[in-house]
């Protein structure tokens, strides 16, 4: 399993949620965030706002998946985002007790 984490700009979030969707991802996580970028970032205290969406897959889907958040959320400006991934040792969901990829 592998949990991607895509950070993008406000306006695209529900585009992104709709293309993570079209690959089968079943439960996604959406946060308003803020940060700045390593290149001419803002002043102290000054941040850029974005969305950060959270989901976990199953590994054969994650290059699907990231193609997907990049077809939709790359504007082709600096500023889109960035995409991580990393891995997820094991997973339970609270209500059915099942674990791993059964959970998510």
């Amino acid at each position: 399993m592998k949990k991607i984490e895509a950070i993008v700009r406000t306006e695209l979030r529900d585009n992104v949620v709709s293309a993570i969707k079209k690959n089968g991802v079943g439960g996604i996580t959406v946060h308003s965030v803020k940060g700045q970028g390593t290149e001419d970032p803002p002043l102290v205290g000054q941040y850029i706002n974005r969305e950060m969406i959270i989901c976990i897959v199953d590994g054969p889907k994650v290059e699907e998946v990231l193609d997907s958040i990049a077809s939709v959320a790359c504007t082709g400006t600096k500023g889109d985002g960035k995409v991580f991934v990393t891995g997820i040792e094991d997973a339970l969901d609270l209500c059915t007790k099942k674990r791993g990829t059964s959970s998510i």
